[in-house]
């Protein structure tokens, strides 16, 4: 996931951000088959950046398929919407598909309905992805120490594997702390920023200034806990499948390198967005600008093997049912576009 503040109020939930030309044709979408159907991408996202930045960024522009962002906070709302085809791809945490495939009834044993294509993140230490935070008053400062807290976090991503392995970190089990559990990240973040409650697993970048003003301390990050963390795009396997929508799936991952590439050249521009688009205040934007530095990162074995671990441990701490191979879950062939 860029950075996720909240979206931007007032914000369409939908909108059509760029046009397609028309004028060319992707490999794989002859011509016969460029319908309404095959000539557009809907992509869900779960605030409203990259909607913004990627219109300001131009790399969608000449794309020969209109790109439709579809904003859905939290990784449930994603996956139901791309479950039921009213997106063509979900933006997830890496970890939520391993959650999705260890609850299902049958472990996926039919193969995967999803699968991700492309994955991001910041790796500058400054600026650590997911977080385990607790308020200062509390006293408390490892994970042992949140013992009895009230515990704010949400289900069916990153934000929740953090909080099951920050907690299995500091041998706590759901008896021994107060969990709450909210709708999506930014509630569970507004509500430890308004002091309700005493720790926050989630986004680090939305606790930020509650850390760097002295309110909150961080206990763990998804690093300490050997999280990739990554932002992530999944796709119904069956479009991966057809040879037109995957080609447009192609090119999509190539222009998002492409974004980040921009992203990097231009933070001005992306700091003038957060600010007047976003709705971030000044002195929280340059926050936000820098822990959106990102770049696209291989699918490969090595990723596919630190999951693996989280799906062990996973299951473990009971949090899932039964043991899954999370290879599936992956697809390594939209490698070349990234670089």
């Amino acid at each position: 996931m860029a950075a996720s503040p909240p979206p931007a109020a007032g914000r369409l939930s939908r909108r059509t951000l760029l046009a397609a030309t028309g004028a060319l044709i992707l490999p794989g979408l002859g011509a016969g088959r460029a319908g309404a159907a095959d000539a557009s991408l809907k992509v869900g996202y779960q605030d409203s950046t990259l909607p913004e930045l990627a219109r300001a960024s131009g790399v969608f522009e000449g794309a020969p398929y209109t790109v439709e962002w579809v904003v859905l906070p939290g990784p449930a709302a994603q996956l139901t919407a791309a479950y039921s085809r009213a997106i063509d791809l979900a933006h997830l945490g890496d970890t939520s598909l391993i959650i999705e495939q260890g609850k299902s009834a049958d472990g996926w044993a039919g193969g995967p309905p999803l699968q991700i294509i492309a994955g991001w993140r910041n790796l500058d230490a400054r600026y650590p992805r997911i977080v385990t935070a607790v308020r200062t008053r509390t006293g408390a400062k490892t994970a042992p120490e949140l013992k009895g807290l009230k515990w704010g976090f949400n289900f069916g991503g990153l934000n929740y594997v953090q909080y099951l392995l920050a907690r299995r970190a500091g041998g706590l089990t759901a008896a021994d702390i107060d969990p709450i559990q909210f709708g999506d990240g930014n509630a569970a973040a507004t509500a430890f920023n308004a002091d309700h409650v005493d720790v926050y697993s989630g986004l680090g970048a939305l606790v930020g200034e509650a850390v760097e003003k002295g309110q909150a301390r961080i206990v763990l990050t998804s690093d300490d806990l050997d999280i990739p963390a990554l932002g992530v795009f999944a796709a119904r396997t069956d479009a991966i499948a057809d040879p037109a929508r995957r080609a447009v799936l192609q090119d999509f991952v190539g222009r998002l390198a492409r974004y980040f590439a921009w992203y990097a050249d231009n933070l001005d521009a992306a700091e003038r967005i957060y600010i007047d688009r976003v709705k971030q205040s000044p002195a929280r934007a340059r926050y936000y600008v820098e822990f959106g530095k990102a770049r696209l990162r291989p699918i490969d074995a090595e990723l596919i093997r630190r999951e693996q671990k989280i799906a062990d441990a996973l299951l473990e701490a009971g949090a899932i049912p039964r043991t899954i191979d999370v290879s599936s879950e992956f697809n390594t062939t939209f490698n070349a576009a990234v670089n």
